[in-house]
This record gives structure tokens, C-alpha cells and sequence, in this order.
């Protein structure tokens, strides 16, 4: 799809700096931080695409749903039950000293949507949204989308469903303006996963990144250097992964801090907030690598 890329929210100085290099956008399109941005002075623009952060949403995270808390009163309520033009006053008391949750930020997405109208957009955040404890949560907010005069198609995709190779289930909205929708749109079947996790790593990777030799020999069950699964299908062109050289690698799953070896596996688990400090209790992915 040929398209320009009108403006895009993003407050975090590095991550900004990322988005701007993969998509060759300049640095003028970012309007910063989205609860400051005025959503009728941006330029216009007939597709939206994006999410809400998922923190309060997650199984990983605090839970705190989108709910705000009155500074003022301590009254506790969902932005999404009062209307849009009296969400910033407390129901209760009707102070304006608000605290919002991260993943609260999705009223600020509808704020934008609400006043351009784009022809369609697409909306992404964990699975969990649609769960028992944010149900009501995500039906009040495809209820609002829907009063703005838009059909919302939604699913939860896995991306090893995909092509991808990780367990990655994530609830995508496809958002179609009524006067528009044909009516005629589905989410794309599955496909097989042509790929495994050691298909995907660099050839050459910083010592850093490697566990010490302590915690390898830690591990409960040695483990066999072997590839646990291969690709059904072979892709046109994709080098299949099995050997370098004189090098095996191998999926794994690790739990303890990197200690205790858990089995073999082809996709990678969810990636966590988390993780950039290095292996944790819960379980993780790793790769073992053995010198033949």
C-alpha cells in the first residue's frame, strides 16, 4: 500500500529516533506527547493506525485497567462510561485533578479518530483486553467507535499463525467508517510456519548475551543440541537454519534466572517488559549453541 506518513505520537526521545529511521519519516511528523497534542490543529489524515500501551491491560503487568482516580475525592471510574466532553471531571466530585493509567491513553486515540474521521484505522493491544476483568472495558470502547459511524471487525491473531515464529497473541480492530464498508472484510486465515526461532538470530552476537558458564552447567537437564523441529515447507529462497559451520543451535525455553533448562522450542514466548534485564524467574526463550 502506497502511503505518507501525515504525523505520528511519540514522546520517548529514542523511540522516536527509531521510528524515524525504519520509515524514513522526518522528525517534524512526531507531535510529541499525544495527551498535549491538540487534535484539531495536526493535519488531516484518512487512515489511523496504532494502540494504546498495555501495561494495565497485561497478565504481565499491574492490571489497573484504564481507570482514573480523582485526586481530589479518591473516586475510582472508568473514562469510557461518562461522555467524551465530561471525561476529565470527576463524577463524583467534579474535580479535574485526574490520575490516568497508561493504558488509559486508548481515550486519547478515540479524541483523535473522533475528530478526523479517518476512512478506516487499526487498533492493537494484548489479548487480555478482551478478557473477563477489561470486557467491559473493550465493549464500551467498540460501542463509542461504533457510535462515531464505524463498523469494527476484531480478532486475536497469534504471529506464529503468521509466518512469525514466536507466541505472540495480540487483539487487532479493524475500524471501517459505515458509509465506506462493503462489508465484505475478514481477517486472514492462518498459514504455516515456515520458520523456527533459530531461523531468525544473528550469525554474530556480543558475549554479553550468552549465559555464563556457571549457569549453563546449572542446568537440571543437560540438553541435546538439536533442532526440535523442521519447517514443513521449505520457503523459496530462505536458507533453513540447522547448523553454521560447526555450530548447532538450538531453541530453548529457561526458567530461574537462566538456570533450570525446560525443553525445546521452535517459536519464541512473549516477549516482557522485562527482558532487557537479562533472564528472570518466569520462563523465557534462550538459544543454546554447541561447537561440533
Amino acid at each position: 500500500m502506497d502511503f505518507k506518513t501525515a504525523l505520528f505520537c511519540e514522546f520517548d526521545k529514542y523511540a522516536a529516533e527509531s521510528y524515524c529511521a525504519i520509515h524514513g519519516v522526518d522528525s517534524t511528523a512526531n507531535i510529541g506527547d499525544i495527551t498535549q497534542a491538540d487534535e484539531k490543529a495536526v493535519p488531516d489524515f484518512n487512515t489511523m493506525f496504532g494502540g494504546s500501551p498495555c501495561q494495565d491491560f497485561s497478565i504481565a503487568g499491574k492490571q489497573g485497567g484504564a481507570a482514573w482516580t480523582c485526586k481530589h475525592c479518591g473516586h475510582v471510574y472508568n473514562p469510557l462510561e461518562a461522555h467524551y466532553d465530561q471525561r476529565d471531571h470527576c463524577p463524583k466530585c467534579g474535580s479535574t485533578e485526574i490520575e490516568k493509567t497508561r493504558s488509559s491513553l486508548l481515550v486519547e486515540w478515540l479524541r483523535f479518530l473522533r475528530e478526523k474521521k479517518p476512512r478506516f484505522a487499526i487498533y492493537e493491544n494484548v489479548k487480555n483486553i478482551t478478557g473477563s476483568r477489561f470486557r467491559t472495558t473493550f465493549d464500551l470502547f467498540v460501542k463509542e467507535l461504533e457510535d462515531y459511524g464505524y463498523n469494527v471487525y476484531w480478532q486475536v491473531l497469534n504471529a506464529k499463525h503468521y509466518g512469525i515464529p514466536q507466541n505472540r497473541e495480540r487483539v487487532y480492530c479493524v475500524i471501517v467508517r459505515k458509509d465506506l464498508d462493503n462489508g465484505k472484510f475478514k481477517f486472514p486465515a492462518p498459514i504455516p510456519l515456515k520458520k523456527a526461532l533459530v531461523d531468525m538470530l544473528d550469525d554474530h552476537v556480543d558475549e554479553r548475551y550468552y549465559l555464563s558458564d556457571d549457569k549453563v552447567a546449572a542446568m537440571i537437564t543437560p540438553p541435546r543440541c538439536d533442532k526440535s523441529v523442521t519447517p514443513s515447507e521449505p520457503e523459496v529462497g530462505v536458507p533453513q537454519t540447522g547448523t553454521h559451520g560447526t555450530c548447532s543451535l538450538s531453541g530453548v525455553k529457561l526458567s530461574k534466572k537462566g538456570t533450570q533448562f525446560d525443553g525445546y522450542c521452535d517459536t519464541a514466548l512473549t516477549l516482557l517488559a522485562r527482558d532487557y534485564k537479562g533472564f528472570g524467574n518466569q520462563q523465557m526463550t534462550g538459544v543454546i549453541e554447541k561447537n561440533e
